[in-house]
Formats: C-alpha cells, sequence, structure tokens
C-alpha cells in the first residue's frame, strides 16, 4: 500500500493547527510558539518541493565564486574541472536527495569560508579583496533572501462543492419535517470527537411550545467516506436501527433520515442522545478501573444481540444485504459475503495492497464448516463502542460493521480485551445464559481475520483519500501512522495462531 509523502502529512498538521489549535489558544507565549511551529512546518513543506532548485542555484553560483577567489589567490580551486563536472551533473537530477545538496552547500561554504580568509593577508589588492569579500556576503545571504521569498506550497485537494452541516441547516431540516410547526431553533451543534467512519455531532435546540432544552445526536456521512459497504452506508445503518428499535434492546433510536437535503455534504440522521460514556478505546483499553460487572453487561448484552431471530431481519435483508442469506447456512452467508467484498473492491478505488490480496485468498480458503443459520452480527462489539451510566450500560454504539454471520466474529474479536480482565470461560457461560449461541473454537480464528476485513479495507480508503487531498482531517494520519500495523498484525497473528 501507497505510503503517505512527507508532504502531506505537513500539509495535514499545518492546517490543523491553524484551523483547530490556533483560534483555541489565549495566551501570548503559546500565540508566539504557534507561529514558530508552522514556520518550521512551512520550511519543511518548501524543502519538500522548492529548495532543492533554489539550492541548485546557489551553489553553482558558489562554485563560480570558488574559482575566482582561486584565481584572485594563484592557486588552483578547490573543486577542480572534473569535479565540477562530477558535482554539476549529480545537480542537474531530480531525485538527488535535498540531504544531498544541503552537504555540498555545507561543504562549499566551508571552502569559500576557508579561502576569503587568505584574502587579508595575500598579495590581492585590497580593493579587489574587499570586492571578493562582499560578493562572498551576498552569496550566503542570497539563499537566505531567496529562501525567504519562497512561496509555502499547496497540495491539490479535492474539495466538495456543498458544504459541512451546521446549526441552520439542521434547523431547517428540523422545521421541514412533517410533524414541526417551524419553531424549532437549534442553539448548538458540536462535534463528537472520534469516530473514523462516520460524523458525530451533539445537539441542542428548544421549540416556542417547550422552554425545556431538547438534544439530539446527529449521525453523518463522511463527505470522503471510507466505506459504504452493508452498514457502513449511513442508510444501510439507519434502517438497521430501525429494525433494532422493534424489540427491547440499547442501541440508538434514530428518528429521522435527510438525504440530499439542501447543501448539506453528506447524509445524515437524528435520534435521541443516551446518558452514559465509552470506557475506553479499541487501541488504548480502559482509561480507568471498571467494575467486573461491566464486562458482564457485555456478555449478556451480546448473548441479546445473537439470540435474535434472523427472520425479524427478512425486509432489511432484502434491500441492503444479500437476500440469499435468509435461506443460506452461516458457511454459505460468508461465501457470499466475500463475493459483495470482491464486488466492492472491483468498484471503488482502493491503494494497491499485497496484503488485502492475501486477507481475501486466506478468508476465501478458511470458512469452516457451519450449518447453522446466520445471525445479525455487530462487528464491533467492544468497550470503545458501549456507554454506560451509573454502572448500568445504557448503549450499544457504533453498528456501521454489522453484518451476518457466526457469533464467533464478535467473540474473537471481543476476546484479546475480555481475557485481560475476567475469565474467558466465565464471560462465556454468562453470554449463553443469556441467549448467546454455542461457540465453535474452531472458528473463532476465521471470526477475527473476518473482522479485520472490513478494518483494513476502511483504513486503506482513509489513507487513500487522504493521500490525493479528498479527506484534510488530521486524525486520518493515525490510520497509517497506528491502525494499520495493529489490524494487520493481529490478522495475519491469528490467521496462523495454530500452524
Amino acid at each position: 500500500m501507497k505510503i503517505t509523502t512527507n508532504d502531506r502529512y505537513l500539509a495535514l498538521a499545518l492546517k490543523s493547527l491553524t484551523d483547530t489549535i490556533e483560534p483555541e489558544l489565549q495566551s501570548g507565549n503559546a500565540k508566539a510558539s504557534l507561529g514558530m511551529i508552522k514556520g518550521v512546518l512551512g520550511e519543511l513543506l518548501k524543502r519538500e518541493h522548492l529548495t532543492g532548485s533554489l539550492l541548485r542555484e546557489v551553489i553553482a553560483e558558489g562554485l563560480d565564486l570558488q574559482d575566482a577567489l582561486a584565481d584572485a589567490l594563484h592557486i588552483l580551486p578547490p573543486t577542480d574541472a572534473a569535479a565540477r563536472t562530477d558535482i554539476e551533473a549529480v545537480m542537474k537530477r531530480e531525485d538527488v536527495a535535498l540531504s544531498a545538496l544541503l552537504t555540498q552547500y555545507e561543504l562549499l561554504c566551508n571552502s569559500l569560508d576557508q579561502l576569503s580568509s587568505q584574502l587579508p593577508n595575500s598579495e590581492v589588492p585590497e580593493d579587489r579583496a574587499a570586492a571578493l569579500l562582499k560578493r562572498i556576503a551576498e552569496w550566503e545571504l542570497s539563499y537566505y533572501d531567496r529562501e525567504a521569498q519562497l512561496p509555502v506550497p499547496v497540495l491539490p485537494t479535492i474539495d466538495n462543492p456543498k458544504q459541512p452541516l451546521d446549526k441552520q441547516l439542521l434547523q431547517d431540516f428540523l422545521n421541514s419535517l412533517p410533524d414541526s410547526d417551524d419553531a424549532v431553533e437549534v442553539t448548538r451543534l458540536e462535534p463528537l470527537a472520534g469516530g473514523f467512519g462516520k460524523q458525530t455531532y451533539f445537539a441542542s435546540y428548544h421549540t416556542a411550545a417547550n422552554a425545556e432544552p431538547g438534544e439530539l445526536v446527529v449521525r453523518k456521512t463522511d463527505p470522503a467516506p471510507i466505506m459504504t459497504h452493508g452498514a457502513c452506508d449511513l442508510e444501510s445503518e439507519y434502517a438497521l436501527l430501525k429494525t433494532l428499535a422493534q424489540v427491547d434492546y440499547p442501541a440508538p433510536k434514530p428518528r429521522d433520515f435527510a438525504k440530499d437535503f439542501k447543501t448539506v455534504d453528506a447524509s445524515f440522521y437524528t435520534m435521541g442522545k443516551i446518558a452514559g460514556a465509552t470506557p475506553g478505546t479499541y487501541l488504548g483499553g480502559l482509561s480507568g478501573q471498571v467494575d467486573e460487572g461491566l464486562f458482564m453487561q457485555l456478555a449478556e448484552r451480546l448473548g441479546q444481540l445473537h439470540a435474535l431471530p434472523l427472520d425479524m431481519f427478512t425486509d432489511y435483508v432484502k434491500s441492503y444485504e444479500d437476500p440469499r442469506i435468509l435461506s443460506a447456512t452461516v458457511e454459505e452467508c460468508y461465501r457470499y459475503n466475500l463475493e459483495g467484498w470482491d464486488r466492492y473492491m472491483k468498484r471503488e478505488d482502493h491503494l494497491p495492497s499485497p496484503y488485502m490480496r492475501w486477507l481475501l485468498h486466506w478468508l476465501r480458503h478458511n470458512i469452516p464448516r457451519d450449518a447453522r443459520r446466520p445471525i445479525l452480527v455487530h462487528g464491533d462489539f467492544n468497550i470503545h463502542n458501549i456507554l454506560f451510566d451509573e454502572g448500568q450500560l445504557t448503549a450499544v454504539l457504533d453498528w456501521e460493521c454489522s453484518g451476518f454471520g457466526a457469533p464467533e466474529q464478535d467473540l474473537a474479536y471481543i476476546k484479546p480485551h475480555i481475557s485481560q480482565h475476567v475469565d474467558w470461560d466465565r464471560f462465556i457461560n454468562h453470554y449463553q445464559a443469556h441467549g448467546g449461541l454455542a461457540v465453535n473454537p474452531e472458528a473463532m480464528a476465521f471470526g477475527f481475520v473476518y473482522s479485520a476485513l472490513r478494518t483494513n479495507l476502511a483504513g486503506n480508503r482513509g489513507t487513500s483519500n487522504m493521500q490525493i487531498g479528498r479527506n484534510q482531517d488530521l486524525r486520518y494520519t493515525m490510520v497509517e501512522l497506528g491502525f494499520t500495523r495493529s489490524f494487520m498484525a493481529m490478522a495475519l497473528t491469528s490467521a496462523y495462531a495454530n500452524a
């Protein structure tokens, strides 16, 4: 997979400093430090694109000056004709590293310094010596003067002609709903940190008929989506949650869906706000001490999820999944799923990746024999997608990785975290006591590797969006700098754990 270039990272960091951090700074020292940091990043961007050409010019001028000094001192130039020809040939090559040019400039500075130190005690007439020393000073200044005048390069981006969601647009949408009395006023719309697949906002509003403020959560497609297959498509996720809302399960309750609303750059839907906070992140683990009862509640809710009958999702599957799943075994379901992923990869642009070739090949050739009916799989069931409030699990979030398959897919995904805190067999017993299915240990490796398919594909597309400028969100640097390594390694390790 293509590695992101230095200039793209620098441009993203500079944009984030300017757009996000600078407006929040209050102290003079912090603002001054930020100005210096931005200056350094701008300089590094110049060095990626423009400084090389400038150095070539300055070095060529310095070599001419070196010859003039040697001639005045009646000595052979430190760089003879053959050596100069070699240097000039190297400098003409565009693939020469900046570090090589910087080294050549340093050597030239040392040579000119040594030659100029001989002028005062030489037989060179004073006026000529003074003129040469002036030329040397002007030459050294010329690099800094010309470098300062170089513009900071602007990398190409792919702009969205529409605009991000804001308070006014959300207010317009709420007032456009059939049951609205045109009296909704949105007073707050704040983006929620985290979440790579979708954008999430907290919103506050009030109406003329009710002085008490109301609260909403807005779930929105990123204008540069990293995945549009299955429930990663926002409309599909909305429909799935609508189906789940028919039963007593702690998932978000979606309200209204907005597709192509006015000038908003992507679809979104609203849902009620649920009390609670997540106790940790996927890679970072738990953020503090957590009672063992938390993990038992995870087991309960996962068991209840896997106990939901496939038939209740019939309409959803017919509209958003492969209808063959409804009459398939788990084994057949995964074959259909992989066919769908093949079609998706051919339809959507991704960075060429030999790792993904291996991953798909391994999955196709390692589907466990399984005659059970498929169940709904969350796909990302873990502590980072759970809300807890006063010790009680209040919601299971982020259903964009959900699909249909075997219980081992969710169980294998959560096992590494659970096993660090409670006995795995105890967790499984509690899971099964609340509707969970019998576990096939031989299917666990496949379940975990299959979970990595979606995350690796999403990371691939997210990195691609960043590299071509479709997405200028600094968070996506962490895909290449953290998530990619983690998910690739975990899938490879799991695939060959029993080899």
